[in-house]
């Protein structure tokens, strides 16, 4: 079931691309992930846990803050340096908010649990019964479910952006 999810969905991660650093040239691995039988056998996913990355739809509030930033610019109230820095700190801000939203639901959820996140992406790997994985992309910060082995893993020391 979550590999079916997953497919052609690998580009646009939260709509995020500039933060990920990925290519979106992934379409062999959406088979990666779990074939949707469940180890239990009895097909009602309760038999063993399955993982899933978590693409955060973000896309319009970090559109929003770029054309902020770009008029507050353009304006001459803000230089080019410090509207790089806001804006990755608004993009941060945004993607930490959509994390905590998609924590909550969770939390709502039972079964489903969050094992990693990487807000520079716009990601999270969340893992829990299939039906409760499907269920979160009625989650309003949810845009798309990707195989788990598309997580990116975040970036130590990564090219931070004005830090």
């Amino acid at each position: 079931m979550l590999a079916a999810a997953a497919t052609g969905s690998t580009l646009g991660l939260a709509g995020c691309g500039d933060l990920g650093g990925s290519d979106g040239d992934a379409a062999g691995q959406t088979d990666n992930g779990t074939d949707g039988s469940d180890a239990g056998g009895d097909g009602s996913g309760s038999g063993e846990d399955a993982s899933a990355t978590v693409a955060l739809d973000v896309q319009s509030e970090i559109q929003a803050a770029r054309e902020e930033v770009r008029t507050r610019v353009q304006e001459g109230n803000l230089s080019q340096e410090d509207a790089q820095a806001e804006l990755a700190d608004a993009q941060r801000e945004i993607v930490a908010a959509a994390v905590d939203d998609l924590e909550s639901y969770a939390a709502g959820v039972d079964g489903l649990g969050i094992d990693e996140a990487n807000e520079r992406a716009g990601a999270v790997l969340v893992s829990g019964p299939a039906a409760a994985i499907l269920d979160a992309l009625g989650a309003k910060p949810v845009s798309a479910l990707l195989s788990a082995d598309d997580f990116p893993a975040p970036q130590e020391g990564g090219q931070a952006n004005g830090s």
